[in-house]
């Protein structure tokens, strides 16, 4: 049986379109690397929530936890590809 992950929120949808369209705007073609990933998940969380809120620490984990981790070989086009599709947006 497959374990039913919930839909993300819908900050958390548009903090993933936000993190897509940077990883499409910056170097797509470059490997994407799980550090980008976590590093993404803090900086855009905070910048929506405020540095060291409550808040913005759900989001980060929130964003961890829709996001998958990136597996070898994606370029960082793709994984926004990825985001995108999780986020509800296409692309």
């Amino acid at each position: 049986m497959r374990d039913a992950t919930p839909a993300p929120d819908a900050d958390t949808r548009a903090l993933l379109q936000q993190i897509a369209a940077r990883l499409t705007a910056e170097r797509p073609q470059h490997p994407m690397r799980e550090s980008i990933r976590t590093a993404l998940a803090l900086t855009f969380a905070t910048r929506r929530h405020g540095y060291g809120t409550e808040r913005a620490a759900t989001a980060e984990e929130q964003l961890l936890a829709a996001a998958p981790v990136v597996e070898d070989g994606l370029t960082r086009q793709q994984y926004a590809d990825l985001l995108r599709d999780l986020a509800g947006g296409g692309r």
